[in-house]
């Protein structure tokens, strides 16, 4: 599990969707993983929780009717669930 929380936490510090300083972001995204993870099964769920995390928690202006801001979270989306599936113990 713990490399998964941090292979999914990689995923977030390379997306970086606030623009912190590189060695920042590593740490900055991880408080968002375990929602995450609660989120993993469903695509839906997951885009859902990012949707959230970038509205509510972060309020970076995204904006889910902009098809730009939409397909950068589609791609994030299937990073983390490559990322999980490609690191989660059978």
């Amino acid at each position: 599990m713990k490399q998964i929380i941090e292979d999914i936490n990689r995923v977030l510090a390379n997306w970086n969707p606030i623009g912190v300083p590189e060695d920042i972001a590593i740490d900055e995204y991880k408080g968002y993983v375990p929602s995450i993870l609660k989120s993993i099964e469903s695509r839906e769920q997951l885009e859902k929780c990012l949707e959230d995390i970038l509205i509510n928690k972060i309020g970076t202006g995204y904006d889910p009717t902009n098809k730009e801001h939409l397909e950068d979270l589609q791609q994030i989306c299937e990073e983390i669930i490559q990322v999980y599936h490609t690191t989660k113990p059978d």
